[in-house]
């Protein structure tokens, strides 16, 4: 199985402890290929918002040196894990920043056909409040870019360091690890067969309308037409 880790950050805390028993769970499941990415060190720089990977193309971006090898990796993965403590009740600025970056292939703009048969997981963790709105934010990430599967993870641990979560804590975190392990490596074998999310369908068939109109964005509109979904080809 290959799997693409985004870190939210370089700190190697309670959220990086959590993704790594996971990995390791599904390792003694499948043998495993893994690739990472921590923030901000492998892209650094925010989304200045000037529309160039709308209009003009991905590869048109100013950091595009440092997204398209992100892309690259998610396109190869079987398995994608966004990760990301709460940082003010939200993801760390560093993975909203690559969110950002990402939503050139969101269904809405030029959906990638590579992400359509994946499997996604968001972990969080806290020390307190904000697990919510933080998973949500890298779930709506994962359903825009069409994932079929998704799973979240969600660890209130009342401590600023792993060492201080408590032994009975961290033994059910395994437990659960070991249990979203199954879940995720089963979803991956089993994916080809898998229900497509009813969002994915709707929201596909909205923009298919609004593109066939799209007299504003010739980049995304050649997408559609490229991929022959303006035609009657389905993606899915």
């Amino acid at each position: 199985m290959k799997i693409t880790v985004i870190n939210g950050t370089m700190r190697h805390g309670s959220t990086w402890h959590c993704k790594n028993l996971l990995v390791e769970k599904i390792a003694q499941w499948e043998e495993t290929q893994v690739r990472e990415f921590y923030l901000p060190k492998d892209m650094a720089d925010f989304c200045s918002g000037c529309f160039s990977c709308f209009l003009k193309g991905e590869d048109s971006c100013p950091q595009s040196d440092q997204i398209q090898p992100i892309v690259a990796a998610l396109e190869e993965a079987d398995l994608v894990i966004l990760t990301s403590p709460v940082y003010g009740l939200d993801v760390s600025g560093q993975l909203k920043a690559l969110l950002d970056h990402l939503c050139f292939m969101w269904l809405s703009h030029r959906p990638n056909p590579k992400m359509f048969n994946k499997v996604g997981i968001s972990f969080a963790t806290t020390a307190g409040a904000g697990l919510a709105h933080t998973t949500k934010t890298m779930q709506n990430s994962l359903k825009f870019w069409g994932v079929k599967k998704r799973f979240a993870s969600k660890q209130r641990v009342a401590a600023m360091k792993w060492s201080d979560i408590p032994e009975k804590k961290r033994s059910q975190i395994e437990k659960e690890m070991a249990q979203l392990a199954k879940k995720a490596t089963a979803s991956v074998a089993n994916i080809e067969h898998s229900t497509a999310p009813l969002f994915r369908k709707m929201m596909f068939k909205m923009m298919k309308q609004a593109m066939i109109k799209n007299d504003w964005n010739p980049t995304d509109r050649n997408h559609w037409e490229a991929h022959g979904w303006l035609n009657g080809t389905k993606p899915f």
